[in-house]
């Protein structure tokens, strides 16, 4: 999360990952063999959808699902169909903003910098290459509090 969008009355937690870049490889017939990234088809599922495209081009800066109804024109069970698209393809990352001044909010966040998709013609084989921003201490205590919320 850049600095411009925090407020001091609120802390994210942000659940982010450990790697800047990750990549994804998939055979033509078959599905990908990494478990922690993604499949190549649904990363290129969700940036086939013009509603995802639309969604990730809102994601300038951290939203609600309320704000993205709003600024995106889309029935809200679109959104947050669209968003668990977007989070199963690891292209938009969800936190919860604790808010001093009233209710907690969950925020959504385009999580890339930059995909690249290229063939292994040897291998019949295509690889997507996503990179993330860096992880600052603010993005690395915020994914420590959200694991220990899950444990508990």
């Amino acid at each position: 999360m850049t600095e411009e969008f925090i407020d001091p009355n609120r802390l994210s937690l942000i659940p982010s990952r450990s790697n800047t870049t990750h990549t994804a490889t998939d055979m033509v017939q078959g599905p990908s063999t990494d478990d922690d990234d993604p499949p190549v088809s649904v990363v290129l599922q969700s940036l086939e959808d013009s509603k995802c495209r639309t969604i990730l081009t809102a994601l300038c800066e951290p939203k609600s699902a309320t704000k993205l109804c709003n600024e995106c024109e889309l029935p809200s069970s679109t959104v947050y169909r669209k968003l668990e698209r977007l989070r199963d393809a690891a292209l938009v990352k969800e936190y919860t903003e604790v808010r001093r001044d009233g209710p907690n909010a969950t925020l959504y966040e385009r999580d890339f910098t930059d995909i690249s998709i290229s063939i292994d013609d040897d291998d019949d084989e295509f690889t997507v290459s996503v990179e993330r921003p860096d992880e600052d201490a603010e993005d690395r205590m915020a994914t420590f509090w959200s694991e220990m919320k899950k444990e508990s």
